[in-house]
């Protein structure tokens, strides 16, 4: 495994020239594959947290019995301006018990009367505005979390490829590398992307924002701002995905 020199970076991006230059802060979304499916990121819930409210009472409540202290930026106190909506960002590991998968068609459908903003790919706009309920840990956004990404690692490790070992090509886009200066591009085995993510003992607090195989065979999108991850590539693989078990999937538009 190793950072891509930044040269190489420049070199390595150049198929990606003709996608819009905001891209490179959040994510390329390139489209000419055969197949594509969204991966939703998890979420769980507490049978034991029933009852507290949403994330944002709980962090009223802490507020006010002196468990937690303001978020102050810039003299402002964000607590006062803004709602805890409980969403996390950046790579989530999953919760031991009582914490309990929860898919995002079992959760939807406690709502009868609400439609997903279909318009907009899987994010926020596909729930029920507000903060969270305090018993639910939503899906993360800008990254996969642990149980997808560890499936996804198994089904990249099989497929094809023009190399004895399977590797690729790992971007971080700015947002999530928090660098605006230097390209973030790393050239590793599909065994050893965990490696990147800090608890793991890396630099950095998401997934890559996108993978591809060297061949360009697959590629996969996590944009900073999405609760979903796109997989596009062979049709065969796109099914792998699909019918995995640990995975919920989703067609979009």
């Amino acid at each position: 495994m190793r950072r891509l020199t930044q040269p190489e970076a420049i070199v390595q991006l150049e198929w990606l020239a003709d996608q819009p230059e905001d891209e490179r802060m959040t994510g390329y979304s390139p489209a000419s594959w055969e197949a594509e499916t969204w991966v939703l990121h998890s979420m769980y819930e507490s049978p034991d947290l029933h009852g507290l409210g949403t994330h944002d009472d709980v962090r009223r409540r802490a507020l006010e019995g002196g468990e937690a202290t303001p978020d102050i930026v810039g003299g402002i106190n964000l607590d006062d301006v803004t709602t805890s909506t409980g969403t996390p960002l950046g790579f989530s590991t999953k919760p031991g018990p009582p914490w309990q998968r929860l898919t995002w068609s079992s959760y939807l459908s406690r709502f009868p009367e609400f439609g997903p903003n279909r318009s907009y790919p899987p994010c926020f706009r596909w729930f029920p505005a507000g903060s969270w309920p305090a018993a639910i840990e939503p899906p993360t956004e800008g990254s996969l979390d642990e149980d997808a990404l560890h499936a996804l690692i198994a089904i990249l490790a099989d497929a094809p490829s023009i190399t004895p070992e399977p590797w690729c090509f790992a971007f971080y886009a700015a947002l999530p590398a928090s660098d605006f200066d230097d390209l973030h591009i790393w050239q590793v085995r599909i065994n050893e992307i965990p490696s990147l993510l800090s608890v793991y003992g890396g630099d950095y607090e998401f997934t890559p924002t996108n993978l591809w195989s060297p061949d360009r065979s697959w590629f996969i999108w996590t944009d900073y701002d999405l609760q979903a991850t796109r997989i596009s590539g062979r049709r065969e693989l796109v099914e792998q995905v699909e019918q995995h078990p640990t995975l919920e999937s989703t067609t979009w538009p």
